[in-house]
Parts: C-alpha cells; structure tokens; sequence
C-alpha cells in the first residue's frame, strides 16, 4: 500500500500545476489485456477484462499528460487447470473440478502522449510513463469426486510493485468527444523476475 501512497501523493503535487497548464479532459475507458507469469500458471490465463478513469492534461498542442486507473480481472481457465493438474496426479481431467483462483490487477500510471501526427479528426500518437500495479490472487480450490485435494503448483503472490509501460494509439475527434484506442506494453517489477503486461483500451474524453 504505501506504494499506492506515493503515487497519490505524486498526483496531488502535480494538480495544481496540472491545472494552470491548459485545458483537461476527463473520461472513462474499457481495458481488456493479457499477462504473463513465470512458471506454469502463465498457461492458465487467458484474456483479462475491466476498466477504468483517466485524466489528460494539455500542456501544449503535441504533448499531453494522462493520469489512469484500471481495475482488470482475469479468469482462469478451468478446463486446463484440471488437465494440468491430472497430468501431475494421473487421474482423469474430468474427476476434477476447479474453483477460484482469480487474479486482480488494479493499476495507477502517469503517462507523456506526444502527438505524432496531429490532424482535426484522426491522430495517431505514442505514450509512456511509470506507475503503480497491485494485484492479488484468490485462493483456487480443487476438488476430486467432491473431495478437495492439497495443490501442489506455484501460484502469483499478491504484490504492488512499481511498473513502466511503453505503447501506442489513435485518437478519433467526434464533435465534442475524443475516442480512442491504446495499446501498452507493460512492464511490473516483481520478486525474482519481471512479470509483462499488455493492456488494451478504448476510451472516451470529454
């Protein structure tokens, strides 16, 4: 948490200058994205969906800052945890029935836009910056013919760790709304290695 803190306690110095820049935009964006664990549980998680609040500050014409949230949630796959779990026990993928076991990443960044080609309707752009990701993981429960079964595979720790992320977009100006498309690569400084991250948003700035 107290990396949390700091971040917070980084926007609120950077609100009012942010502020006194020039004009803001405030708007909400659908995030979906994909992560990547070391280990075997990278092979159990597919496609993350969820959302989130942004913050653009207008420094000048080409270059803007974004301060975002996003709240993910990620699913296992059921289907090839028990066929991953039944290779290591020698038992059949369908005696084995799999609960839990959820990751939930919730992540505050501070990114630079610079305008790449800045046009009245479309205008592509890059970004980058650093931030704050914290994720957890529910315990994940298995059962064999109604009967729960110790588990003998690594699991994510729960973590809140400084991140960086590098990436790319397209904003489209439709009267008075901004709508875009954004892709990062993500980078989370986790125990041991660097776990990546790669989330996807369509936004809309008011």
């Amino acid at each position: 948490m107290k990396y949390l803190a700091i971040l917070a306690a980084t926007i609120l110095l950077l609100s009012p200058t942010a502020f006194a820049a020039g004009p803001l935009g405030f708007g909400l964006q659908a995030t979906g994205a994909n992560v990547n664990f070391e280990g075997p549980t990278k092979e159990m998680y597919g496609f993350g969906f969820g959302g989130g609040l942004h913050l653009d500050v207008n420094f000048i014409p080409m270059l803007s800052l974004r301060l975002q949230g996003d709240y993910v949630l990620f699913s296992p796959d059921k289907g090839k945890y028990a066929a991953y779990l039944a290779r290591g026990a020698g038992r059949s993928p369908s005696d084995l029935s799999v609960e839990g076991g959820r990751l939930t990443f919730i992540s505050a960044i501070a990114n630079v836009k610079f305008d790449v080609l800045p046009a009245p309707l479309v205008s592509p752009y890059v970004t980058g910056g650093v931030g704050i990701t914290s994720f957890s993981y529910s315990d994940l429960t298995v059962n064999y013919r109604g009967q729960v079964i110790p588990l003998n595979i690594s699991k994510p720790e729960s973590q809140t760790k400084f991140s960086a992320n590098l990436g790319a977009g397209i904003d489209v100006n439709v009267a008075v709304v901004n709508v875009y498309l954004e892709a990062r690569y993500s980078w989370i400084f986790t125990k041991g290695s660097t776990s990546t991250y790669i989330p996807v948003s369509l936004g809309v700035t008011l």
